[in-house]
């Protein structure tokens, strides 16, 4: 009996050990819904076989947290660190979906442990950053995301970031390099237009905003955001009937989903509903 558990166990580990190499070859994250769908089904499978095995809670953690189900991510990462606390994976993990489900300051205290034990991890010091920005934490925010770029000067999310930080204490001119950057990095990152057209709408610049939130929206056409600003863009242009056609679809339009790495938010536009 005892070795025939010894060879179930193996097996687990073994089939544990395969999962996780895929994942790794595959790159960060999950590349689609049904490969988060898959990883659970395995996950759930071998938890069963071996529901000792922290690895696997924080495997699932990450399937669900995927799927946007944060309180199965929740409970399967906090799982993972009664386990072992050295899952730091989990920690970063549940300081992740903490602060999306606005338990903020604990959120942080995760990510305090996971940059503790990875010093160098620019994404851990954006995603912090972040959300010290929620907090209204300017002073650690800038901090962390110095240093997130520092760490990676490529970081187009903690560039897009610390650009918001610079537009929160009116250093317009710092705020556009960074959006700037963020877009030069990652031609796709559509709240940098964004961004970015605010700083020339607000430097009294409005052709040139127009330019750069037209180019946002060929990323997006539906966002809310977005089309707000180009009425506003409009209005202080004179075109006054586009402006108003505009707003009236954006009405009708639901309210922005940004990614992750778009939650910051952008500052306000004077005269925008909220």
């Amino acid at each position: 009996m005892e070795r025939s558990g010894l060879r179930a166990s193996s097996v687990v580990l073994a089939a544990m050990a395969m999962l996780l190499a895929s994942l790794a070859s595959a790159g960060a994250g999950f590349q689609s819904r049904e490969e988060a769908l898959d990883v659970l089904q395995k996950t759930n499978r071998l938890i069963e076989a071996a529901p000792n095995q922290a690895a696997l809670y924080t495997l699932r953690g990450d399937a669900y947290y995927a799927l946007n189900d944060l309180y199965g991510a929740m409970e399967n990462y906090t799982a993972a660190i009664r386990l072992d606390d050295r899952q730091d994976d989990a920690y970063f993990g549940r300081g992740m979906v903490l602060g999306r489900m606005g338990r903020v300051d604990e959120g942080i205290a995760d990510l305090d442990v996971y940059i503790l034990r990875h010093p160098d991890s620019s994404v851990a010091y954006t995603k912090r950053g972040v959300r010290n920005i929620w907090r209204n934490n300017l002073a650690a925010a800038e901090r962390d995301l110095v240093r997130a770029v520092e760490l990676d000067p490529d970081n187009a999310e903690a560039h897009d970031d610390l650009g918001v930080v610079h537009a929160k204490h009116n250093r317009i001119g710092l705020a556009a390099k960074h959006f700037s950057t963020a877009i030069r990095l990652d031609p796709s990152y559509q709240k940098a237009y964004h961004n970015l057209a605010i700083c020339f709408y607000v430097r009294g610049q409005p052709r040139e905003a127009l330019e750069i939130v037209d180019a946002g929206l060929q990323l997006d056409p539906d966002s809310r955001d977005s089309l707000f600003l180009k009425s506003t863009v409009l209005e202080a242009l004179g075109r006054t009937d586009e402006s108003r056609v505009l707003a009236e679809r954006a009405e009708f339009l639901p309210e922005s989903n940004w990614s992750e790495r778009s939650e910051t938010g952008s500052f306000s536009i004077q005269g925008r509903k909220k």
